[in-house]
């Protein structure tokens, strides 16, 4: 990728490129003592993939509500660019659905629990990744016929491209990732139910969710449910040049 062409980031961010595997890539560079604020994208043009190292100065309970905040900020990095119809929406915990599919969604890893400033229990640090399917595989001759997964160009949004996407997603989860610092994960908590396609879950003060209602409502640990990413994009055949 030309250099023109990277992601215009925040202040704060500092952008490197890897071969492959951003999310494992941020990981071990988080274990070697990476700062807060480095983003690692893939310079793949049909899936966009990139993760944030972020050093939590907060428990690991709601340190995790980070999670939420990256997936407001992937969910409106991708309202801002895509045509004003798009039906864009969040699946608890990590999913993110266009028109009902999921197109990709965010994960979370953590490093090991430690004291900071006081507290007990702080990650010593955290990294949130994003993927997200821009475009299918062109040997596919019935496009559409998938109904859990899809992916961007399928659903209108084919002018959008992994640098913008990238940059869009960080500025807005800097928007949100400010909000949560200021005025903790309420605001974050009232725009997720906003944006949850289940309306009928409910996301606890801790980031814990309540699914269903009357005798069939279970509990749902966030800190559980984020250990395996709940979601595996399709590998296409052929991508696009």
């Amino acid at each position: 990728m030309n250099p023109a062409d990277w992601p215009a980031l925040p202040p704060g961010y500092t952008l490197k490129l890897c071969v492959s595997d951003a999310f494992d890539t941020a990981c071990k560079a988080a274990g070697e003592g990476a700062e807060d604020g480095l983003m690692l994208m893939v310079d793949r043009p049909d899936r966009c993939e990139a993760a944030l190292v972020l050093r939590p100065l907060d428990p690991i309970q709601p340190a995790l509500t980070l999670a939420y905040v990256g997936l407001l900020g992937l969910h409106d990095g991708l309202a801002a660019l895509a045509p004003a119809e798009t039906p864009a929406s969040i699946d608890w915990p990590d999913r993110l659905l266009v028109n009902e599919a999921c197109v990709g969604g965010l994960q979370v890893a953590h490093g090991p629990l430690v004291e900071k400033e006081g507290m007990a229990d702080v990650p010593d640090w955290l990294v949130l990744g994003i993927t997200v399917q821009m475009f299918g595989d062109r040997s596919d001759d019935a496009p559409g016929i998938e109904l859990e997964y899809t992916n961007l160009h399928e659903e209108g949004c084919g002018e959008i491209g992994v640098p913008q996407l990238v940059e869009a997603f960080a500025r807005h989860l800097l928007l949100w990732l400010d909000r949560w610092q200021e005025e903790g994960f309420e605001p974050v908590r009232r725009a997720l139910l906003n944006e949850l396609a289940d309306k009928a879950l409910k996301i606890e003060a801790n980031g814990d969710a309540w699914a269903g209602d009357g005798a069939t409502k279970t509990w749902r640990s966030l800190r559980d449910a984020l250990r395996h990413r709940s979601w595996v994009l399709p590998e296409p055949a052929s991508q696009p040049s």
